[in-house]
């Protein structure tokens, strides 16, 4: 880790943090950093704490200061989970004010707001008890489980379950506890995991047009492994090796060439070929029509700049026009101009309207550029996007109401398609609030522009 924007230096002062739980309380609460991570924590950062006697959460970090709790003794934060804030602090503020506006706590908008691909979980295990005594005490059934743990180091409840053919192990597990046997822990991971691609690539020796032919030529004898180098230069050429063998191809790629897995296995135990991993985006690029040219009709043209005109007097503007009127022409050449400043655009839509021909339509337009961002996605998927705002791959999203909730800090323009669409309302759980009025004050705080387009306002 850079420690150059550490916000703390590393000193023997004592450093506290606030943090927010994603549980309904109405307070933040006050964890001792350890030292071997002063200077690591930062406002926005997620931390694993323990929570209550048994209960380990993520929190994230809204402040650090070295002033101790007045009634209680801190406990220590356990881990940090971001080398750099996955939080801005103009989504805390947005939090605190959902919370205040709708009358709830922050740690219920926090919940929401999070994808749970960025909350860990924790799971149990069990250990051997170093000072363990009194191997008379165990059941047939639990010295042979003991022996397991002595060679595995640790089980969790599942392999427990299998080793003792019962499905609920809790009673077994509770007896080894009251015998000083075991130590039962939380092991603690983060949910989201990135997409990997196994790919295969030639050693580089081979990349010349003549080694390569030798390679060939020295694999007469064994055919099948012959075979495995062929169908590598089937997806790269021997005249593009230079280029393209340092990304090589995806494993799975080459197998579906019908060659020999253990043929291929040799290849790479003898440095011919090298095996490596890639991540990669879950999501799968778009064509871009680098060609379009949006044509907006006179009547089109006069509402785009009439817009553009109620900007540069109104923070908020209505776009009224009926289903089918060409409202979508209208927001891409808005969008378009937003991008081009430099600026970030979200494009709020009803649930039922991210099943619409509209989502590919815009990934046309805008490419990779564009995140969608929806319930249906899976955690990973959620989380992609959620980077993706972060780090500026994203500057445009296509979202539900949840989407407000991203770690913008350069909007320009939020539009929210079917304003009068109940589905922008969240009825339960808490935080019940309406996407649509949260919109209008996150543009009010980034200084940005809304536009409301409805049929029906």
């Amino acid at each position: 880790m850079n420690n150059q924007n550490a916000q703390f230096p590393l000193s023997e002062t004592t450093i506290f943090v606030e943090v927010l739980l994603p549980v309904p309380i109405p307070q933040t609460y006050t964890y001792r950093v350890p030292r071997e991570l002063v200077e690591w924590v930062k406002v926005g950062s997620r931390a694993v704490v323990e929570f209550g006697k048994s209960r380990v959460m993520t929190a994230v970090i809204v402040k650090i200061h070295n002033e101790p709790p007045q009634k209680t003794q801190a406990k220590y934060l356990l881990e940090l989970l971001d080398a750099e804030p996955m939080v801005l602090p103009s989504q805390i503020w947005l939090f605190n004010w959902v919370a205040e506006y709708y009358m709830c706590y922050p740690g219920e908008v926090l919940n929401v707001a999070l994808p749970s691909g960025l909350k860990i979980s924790s799971q149990s295990k069990i250990q051997y008890n170093p000072e363990f005594a009194h191997p008379e005490l165990l059941s047939h059934e639990e010295s042979l489980l003991m022996e397991v743990l002595l060679r595995e180091d640790s089980l969790n409840y599942e392999e427990v379950g299998r080793l003792l053919d019962k499905q609920d192990v809790n009673k077994a597990i509770k007896d080894l506890v009251a015998k000083h046997a075991i130590i039962v822990f939380e092991e603690v991971k983060e949910k989201y995991k990135p997409k990997i691609v196994k790919k295969i690539r030639l050693n580089r020796v081979y990349e010349g047009s003549e080694e390569i032919l030798i390679l060939i030529e020295g694999l007469e004898k064994n055919q099948k492994q012959q075979a495995v180098i062929l169908e590598y230069l089937s997806h790269i050429s021997i005249s593009d090796l230079t280029t393209r063998n340092k990304e090589g191809i995806s494993k799975s790629s080459l197998r579906e060439g019908n060659i020999s897995d253990s043929s291929l296995k040799t290849l790479i135990e003898k440095g011919i070929l090298e095996e490596f991993e890639v991540v990669v985006s879950r999501f799968e690029s778009e064509e871009l029509l680098t060609d379009y040219e949006i044509q907006l009709s006179e009547p089109q043209q006069n509402a785009s700049d009439h817009i553009m005109v109620s900007f540069a007097e109104k923070e908020v503007v209505l776009f009224h026009g009926i289903t089918g009127s060409g409202k979508t022409e209208v927001y891409i050449d808005l969008i378009k101009k937003v991008l081009e400043s430099g600026s970030q655009v979200l494009f709020l839509l009803p649930e039922i309207a991210l099943t619409t021909q509209i989502v590919a339509r815009l990934k046309k337009v805008f490419g990779d550029i564009m995140g969608v961002y929806h319930s249906k996605f899976s955690d990973n998927e959620r989380v992609e996007v959620w980077k993706g705002v972060l780090e500026g791959k994203f500057n445009f999203v296509v979202g539900v109401r949840s989407a407000i909730f991203l770690p913008f800090n350069n909007l320009g323009l939020i539009i929210v398609d079917e304003e009068h669409e109940s589905s922008y309302k969240q009825f339960d759980p808490a935080p019940r609030y309406h996407a649509r009025d949260v919109a209008i004050m996150l543009a009010a705080k980034q200084k940005s522009k809304v536009l409301l387009g409805s049929a029906t306002p």
